[in-house]
């Protein structure tokens, strides 16, 4: 507690001085500023001196007095698909611990991989890769699963605040984010990335070239790794139990709820069809499951269990990286980067880890949904520097998304503590050791694969 306070402290001097240094020649006016708030904003979301809700507050109060950006871009969040789709999670997910369905589901899966806490973590991993190829949002599945799994743990007697309930969460959140970077629709970063890449250089990026490239190594190492780090780090077993009980005959309440559900499921996985975002799709099956009448949730019972500081939380981590955007500072830091990080030309490792470092430095400072776009512009200028095509730099960014290291970077780890409560020193346990075996293993085997591709 101290060391991260004292951190804190000493970040927020540097923001400070940053906040007072005048503006360089050829930047334009009110830079630094925004540097100066936005590094103490990070600085505060990564030790989490402050209550996250709180550090928001902080940020959308200064970035507004300051005039470091417009309120349409500081609010931006809150007109954000993903706040909006958590949201419309949270509700689905009080649905379904309501209903008794989430218990339901996790019977069905302590019988499919109760053998072991190991077999329940790898289980609960593989669910939620499949799931990525079903689901277009890495946030919606969360909200989905994690109310199933949270029921899960409570049957296998794995009580609050114990590493079985902690790793089953994990599996839940890292599994609906790492592996789906290697699927194109799966995950926002991937879209931002593919979208950006059409508009500024006119590539195009198909499904399989995609998947071939990314799931090898990102997909199905995250699929082995993962499991195995968490069992190692969280150590639990299963108590022993007597054989379930049977499935009793489902309620009217839950009856309901399985055709909300399916109707957005089949939504989601049709969303190029029809054209309706995935927010909204959840957003509607929430205030459906919510309207009185419809016979899934008791009146009085939805408010009192929504956590809306988390939602403002996600609105507000959006919002940094659009001010990020905005500002100017993603470019400047990345042009920076290029040049003192003197990119030589080849396809060596040196050069291929040297790319991804790049992307990993600016999505600390521009978290996940922001990097893509800022590094997707000055891609040229990589190329030039490596002598690689354009489209390998473009790839180049997705190992750098699977080396997270904080919760705020990403909104499905974000909303996996909205719905969980787990505290964030457990999800950076996690990924501190996660991003070691990114850049140990997993970078290596991605430049191997590339190169018996011929991609490099």
């Amino acid at each position: 507690m101290r060391t991260r306070n004292l951190l804190a402290f000493l970040l927020g001097l540097v923001a400070l001085t940053i906040f007072f240094v005048p503006d360089p020649v050829g930047v334009s006016d009110g830079t630094m500023r925004a540097a100066g708030v936005l590094l103490l904003v990070l600085s505060l979301l990564a030790t989490v001196a402050l209550p996250e809700y709180l550090t928001i507050l902080i940020f959308f109060f200064l970035a507004l007095v300051i005039a470091i950006a417009p309120p349409q871009v500081v609010f931006s969040g809150f007109l954000s698909g993903a706040a909006w789709l958590v949201f419309g999670g949270m509700i689905l997910g009080v649905a379904i611990e309501a209903t008794g369905l989430g218990a339901r589901l996790a019977g069905f899966i302590e019988r499919l991989f109760s053998q072991s806490y190991l077999h329940l973590v790898a289980g609960t991993v593989l669910i939620m890769l499949v799931l990525a190829l079903l689901m277009p949002s890495s946030v919606g599945r969360v909200t989905i699963m994690l109310p199933i799994i949270l029921a899960l743990a409570k049957r296998m007697g794995f009580r609050e605040g114990s590493n079985g309930h902690a790793g089953l969460i994990l599996a839940v959140g890292v599994g609906a984010l790492t592996p789906t970077f290697s699927i194109l629709p799966a995950s926002v970063p991937n879209v931002v990335m593919a979208g950006a890449a059409e508009a500024i250089h006119g590539i195009t990026f198909t499904y399989t070239e995609y998947f071939l490239l990314h799931f090898p190594v990102i997909g199905l190492g995250t699929l082995v790794i993962l499991p195995l780090v968490i069992f190692w780090l969280f150590p639990d077993q299963v108590l022993k139990q007597k054989k379930p009980a049977e499935p009793r005959a489902l309620g009217s309440g839950e009856l309901r709820l399985i055709v909300v559900l399916t109707v957005a499921l089949v939504l989601w996985a049709t969303d190029s069809l029809h054209g309706i975002a995935p927010a909204w799709v959840a957003l509607g099956a929430g205030i459906l499951c919510a309207l009185p009448g419809v016979g899934i949730l008791p009146t009085g019972l939805l408010l009192p269990k929504l956590n809306f500081g988390t939602f403002i939380v996600l609105a507000g981590v959006i919002g940094v990286g659009a001010v990020v955007t905005h500002s100017g500072l993603g470019t400047i830091v990345g042009k920076y980067l290029i040049a003192s990080m003197e990119l030589g030309e080849g396809d060596d490792l040196k050069t291929f880890a040297g790319v991804i470092g790049l992307g990993w430095v600016l999505e600390i400072i521009t978290t996940l949904p922001g990097q893509p776009a800022i590094m997707t512009s000055f891609a040229p200028t990589i190329a030039d520097a490596t002598g690689w095509q354009l489209r390998t730099v473009l790839m180049a960014q997705v190992p750098a998304w699977a080396l997270v290291l904080f919760p705020y970077q990403a909104p499905p780890l974000l909303a996996t503590r909205a719905i969980s409560g787990l505290e964030i020193r457990k999800f950076i346990r996690i990924l501190f050791p996660m991003a070691l075996c990114g850049w140990f293993l997993m970078v290596p085997l991605q430049w191997l694969w590339w190169s018996f591709l011929g991609y490099l």
